[in-house]
């Protein structure tokens, strides 16, 4: 292989990993803990599951931060983050299931909400009406990432408890949610 041929095919790579800024390769990153957390968690490594939500909770966190402070926010940024977001938390609710902490149903509790929300806030978007997520979905979050963390270090009690509330708050925002997409009509 000639060496303008190698250099031309380096230069593509590069370019093409330009694409990816660093806020994406930290939503990525969760992506990537998330097997090895369920891995800890099914075989009892309470100290490993807690460092590893504890990453992954940070790089949510960072993402959004580092992208709007290198005005880095990317349409691919704000599919990915929410996409890999529900990923996370369906697959360690999984191994959580597994491990029969929770039930099935309070996953099924989970997907269902995030699904509704998911599908309400598409079509608004689809009607040009942008919905940021709310201060109730927030809340939601942090409580259901406690939850996690606190299932992944084995503290039962506290974490269902914070899990079950999570959902309520869930419910509860969803609702708003719907409201809106009501008033709006969206479905028209």
């Amino acid at each position: 292989m000639s060496v303008e041929l190698q250099n031309s095919k380096s230069e593509r790579v590069f370019k093409n990993l330009q694409f990816i800024s660093f806020a994406n390769l930290l939503t990525i990153s969760r992506l990537i803990i998330t097997p090895f957390l369920i891995y800890t968690i099914l075989k009892d490594y309470y100290l490993i599951s807690g460092i590893l939500v504890v990453a992954a909770v940070l790089s949510d966190w960072l993402d959004g931060i580092i992208a709007r402070k290198t005005n880095d926010v990317t349409k691919h940024g704000e599919l990915l983050d929410p996409a890999v977001d529900k990923i996370f938390t369906i697959s360690v609710l999984v191994a959580f299931v597994e491990k029969h902490l929770i039930s099935t149903f309070v996953v099924f509790l989970i997907v269902l909400r995030e699904m509704m929300v998911t599908w309400f806030r598409s079509v608004m978007v689809n009607r040009g009406v942008v919905v940021p997520a709310s201060f109730y979905g927030k809340l939601k979050t942090t409580f259901q990432l406690i939850a996690i963390f606190l299932l992944s270090i084995n503290v039962k009690e506290a974490g269902v408890i914070l899990l079950w509330l999570s959902i309520i708050i869930a419910y509860y925002s969803a609702f708003d949610y719907l409201k809106l997409f009501i008033k709006r009509k969206a479905w028209e």
